[in-house]
């Protein structure tokens, strides 16, 4: 009986320990397989596209564009083509009148789009956004042509947002989504209350810049 007995806990241990090497010889092998991945993406310039248009209706207006004038003012013919437009000119007789010529920047690309900045660059080869010159310097003088010259300005409205007649070097939220398009009305005025000049004289203005990104 107690031969019998230690004949089967001498088999269960054996058993036991069988089973435990066997567990141990399984767990003393094992492989890790590693996956590493990465990509590089590289996105195209020209999916990004804002360009000017004669027509809200239509992005690829492009041609003659006439200016609206108040008063005895005239406009001057202008050109819309892409990305620029080119001639915007008033021709103005008195105080009060101006010239306001309207278009639109429709963005075709595939990503929204923000305006970042407002640039009224300097006259070529001038120091300043704007210069007056007489036509006849014998017909008129320098401090009164220097005097009315102070009262013509430009300015541009975009959009919703109130016009300006300087450089807003960081305009912030102001956005134009994608398929979307927005007004800019740029002006040409000779204020009310404008000093006068008693001979012709031209003005000239810098180019006036928008700059829109991707990045607000």
């Amino acid at each position: 009986m107690e031969r019998n007995r230690s004949s089967k806990i001498i088999a269960v241990v054996a058993l036991v320990v069988a089973v435990f090497g066997l567990t141990l010889g399984f767990a003393a092998f094992s492989n890790t397989l590693t996956i590493s991945s990465s990509a590089y993406v590289s996105p195209s310039s020209e999916n990004f596209k804002i360009g000017f248009s004669k027509s809200a209706s239509s992005a690829t207006e492009t041609g003659a564009l006439a200016g609206s004038p108040t008063g005895a003012a005239t406009a001057g013919s202008a050109t819309l083509a892409g990305t620029t437009v080119s001639g915007l000119k008033a021709n103005l007789t008195a105080p009060g009148e101006s010239v306001s010529y309207t278009f639109y920047v429709h963005n075709t690309g595939e990503y929204d789009a923000f305006l970042n900045s407002i640039t009224f660059e300097n006259v070529a080869g001038g120091s300043a956004p704007k210069t007056c010159t007489a036509v006849d310097p014998t017909k008129t003088t320098a401090a009164l042509v220097s005097a009315a010259c102070e009262d013509i300005s430009v300015s541009v409205k975009v959009g919703n947002d109130a016009a300006v007649a300087g450089s807003v070097a960081a305009v912030t939220g102001h956005s134009l989504l994608k398929t979307k398009n927005e007004t800019v009305v740029v002006t040409i005025s000779y204020a009310s209350d404008g000093d006068r000049a008693d001979g012709d004289f031209n003005v000239a203005f810098g180019d006036l810049k928008l700059v829109y990104g991707t990045v607000d």
